[in-house]
């Protein structure tokens, strides 16, 4: 899937694909892109690495890589997917609504329930116990034999049940 992610709303100067050290908009603030996706605008806490990756937002708008640690007491947290690495304390665009790449661990299952895993940033289809559900969160098309992205939609998804 090619990164092709822009703003149609009218609002001046956003750049889906960019994290900057600067505050440009107000943490929260939200637009709308092409292809019908949403865009929440927030703050890193911790590095994030590339594009797919998945965070958990805090109510502040504090953008995390998702984990098994930081999901367990999250129930109901939102989750999106940067489509560009950030540093820590960088401000960007996250995904909530559309079709995403998602990262995704070695051969995650296309229209199957997806959950954390201990490794930040990437989801699985393996229903480990103790891992969190990712509701509203699919993927449309299998990752292969390696960890990756996979091409997925996103319908503003939020931290479900423990397995």
């Amino acid at each position: 899937m090619v990164n092709t992610f822009y703003a149609t709303d009218g609002k001046i100067n956003v750049d889906i694909l960019l994290a900057s050290a600067n505050t440009e908009f107000t943490l929260g603030e939200r637009v709308s892109g092409n292809d019908g996706s949403v865009f929440v605008y927030c703050q890193a806490n911790g590095a994030i690495t590339g594009d797919g990756y998945v965070v958990l937002l805090d109510e502040d708008f504090q953008a995390t890589m998702i984990n098994l640690t930081n999901s367990a007491s999250a129930f109901g947290q939102s989750v999106g997917v940067v489509k560009t690495a950030f540093a820590d304390n960088e401000y960007g665009w996250v995904q909530l609504s559309g079709t995403a790449n998602i990262r995704v661990s070695a051969s995650a299952a296309a229209n199957t329930a997806l959950n954390t895993t201990g490794t930040g940033g990437q989801i699985d289809d393996n229903a480990g116990s103790g891992a969190e559900v990712i509701d509203r969160m699919i993927l449309t098309t299998a990752n292969g034999g390696s960890a990756g992205t996979a091409e997925g939609v996103l319908n503003f998804p939020t931290v479900g049940a423990t397995l």
